[in-house]
């Protein structure tokens, strides 16, 4: 599937629904082009109800002008949040594919995540369901002290501090978001911030715009992950609006 197909698709699919935040497309923005990658990257934010379709387009890194004649790779769909709306739009993009294996589980393996994939041609289309159904399971009280112990210690490490936000989200619960905000008003944790993004703890915002703010111009892949995420947050702040 051409690149221009795979926008055309996308355009039909969520066609009538608002987008939460501005598109980022890396190709035409200067700020990204040293960003070391073999692929360019679009990223959308449709919002409706209490969630979010967070889509993203991924194609061969060619000089800007080719692009349209470029095969998109991937096109990936992650259902944030609940919104039937959403999700049965996101379900039309599968139609018509061949039902197939997503890549991206042999890098990462079963995360335990629903997801449905098809593919056309060269093309894999995925959707991706991230809100586990039911209350998240608690961590055992001395686990969960010991864990938000790590990310308070002023000695741990960036490796401790990044191990213990995986461990803690296991646990979606309010006394995980506090302790996450509280780290991340601290100091920086991109992995703190991906996690609060998700979940949409608009509150994350303002942290993670002053990280935004400190990123150096020649960190490139910091300043995509940074920017996508804060991207993320204005959508959910949206349907706050």
């Amino acid at each position: 599937m051409k690149l221009p197909d795979a926008q055309s698709l996308l355009e039909r699919c969520f066609a009538g629904m608002p987008e939460g935040a501005p598109r980022l497309s890396e190709p035409g923005d200067p700020r990204f082009t040293l960003r070391q990658s073999a692929v360019w990257l679009e990223y959308r934010w449709y919002a409706h109800a209490r969630g979010l379709a967070e889509v993203f387009l991924k194609w061969g890194r060619v000089p800007l002008a080719q692009s349209a004649g470029a095969e998109a790779t991937v096109l990936r769909v992650h259902l944030l949040g609940t919104s039937a709306e959403l999700a049965g739009r996101a379900q039309r993009l599968l139609e018509g594919g061949t039902p197939s294996r997503d890549r991206i589980l042999d890098l990462i393996g079963d995360d335990g995540l629903q997801r449905e994939c098809v593919s056309f041609g060269k093309t894999t289309v995925t959707v991706e369901h991230w809100e586990r159904p039911g209350p998240s399971p608690l961590l055992d009280d001395a686990r969960f002290q010991s864990l938000a112990a790590t990310l308070e210690d002023a000695g741990s490490t960036n490796e401790e501090r990044h191990e213990a936000v995986q461990r803690l989200a296991a646990e979606r619960s309010p006394r995980v978001v506090e302790a996450l905000v509280a780290l991340v008003a601290r100091k920086p944790s991109l992995m703190a911030l991906r996690v609060l993004s998700e979940w949409g703890v608009v509150r994350a915002r303002d942290a993670l715009q002053r990280d935004l703010a400190a990123v150096r111009p020649d960190n490139p892949a910091d300043l995509w992950a940074l920017t996508a995420l804060d991207r993320r947050l204005e959508a959910w702040q949206a349907l706050d609006v």
